[in-house]
């Protein structure tokens, strides 16, 4: 893909914006395109950095490794979602490890360049910025599931989320095991689970192909 294809992406599928042909030359000049293999580390964790992306296609696994060695995955990133932004705020490295679970297109942006953008640009830093405190609520959101609800409450929650941003139905784009970790339960507890929701009209699976059957 080209990289002034995936500027008018993002601009058209992230910020909304339509028919802004000022933004998209000032962008291509800071960005860059990177395809990505399956199972291709795209950074890792304590990497210094400074590029935040934008993922185009395909879907990226964050994770983080704890003092133990142990994995958590943090969240998997799905077209459409900027990722790495913390690079905006805090530091220049990057806190998680990002790797493609299958074929990836990213779009990198300097981080140095989209403060510029931020600068000259005070409707795009409008955008960006609204988009920002939403994904900081949806992480709040995640870490309150985690502590207050019950697996069968989290499971239903990530699947009303998913159906929201992508429709419904959808697919499960992530390998089950892995969606598992991410809800904090085992993968044999998933399948249950799955199959319980599907017997109560909760939902219909067809493989990966999810419907949900009452949104209530």
């Amino acid at each position: 893909m080209q990289t002034r294809a995936a500027v008018e992406y993002f601009l058209t599928h992230f910020l909304g914006s339509q028919n802004e042909e000022q933004l998209v030359e000032p962008l291509v000049q800071i960005s860059h395109v990177k395809e990505l293999t399956r199972k291709e580390i795209l950074f890792f964790e304590d990497d210094p950095g400074e590029t935040v992306f934008f993922l185009v296609s395909g879907t990226i696994k964050l994770t983080r490794t704890s003092s133990e060695g142990k994995e958590a995955i943090i969240h998997f990133v799905q077209a459409g979602e900027l990722f790495a932004e913390i690079l905006f705020f805090m530091q220049n490295r990057y806190p998680v490890t990002a790797t493609a679970l299958d074929k990836s297109v990213v779009l990198g942006f300097s981080t140095h360049g989209l403060q510029q953008m931020i600068s000259d640009h005070p409707p795009f830093t409008m955008r960006l910025f609204g988009l920002l405190s939403r994904r900081l609520k949806y992480f709040v959101h995640m870490v309150e599931q985690l502590v207050n609800a019950d697996v069968r409450e989290r499971f239903l929650s990530y699947l009303k989320q998913t159906a929201e941003t992508t429709g419904n139905p959808f697919t499960l784009t992530v390998p089950k095991g892995e969606l598992a970790t991410l809800l904090g339960t085992t993968p044999e507890t998933f399948s249950r689970l799955l199959k319980t929701l599907s017997d109560e009209g909760v939902l219909q699976a067809d493989g990966k192909t999810i419907t949900l059957l009452n949104r209530d």
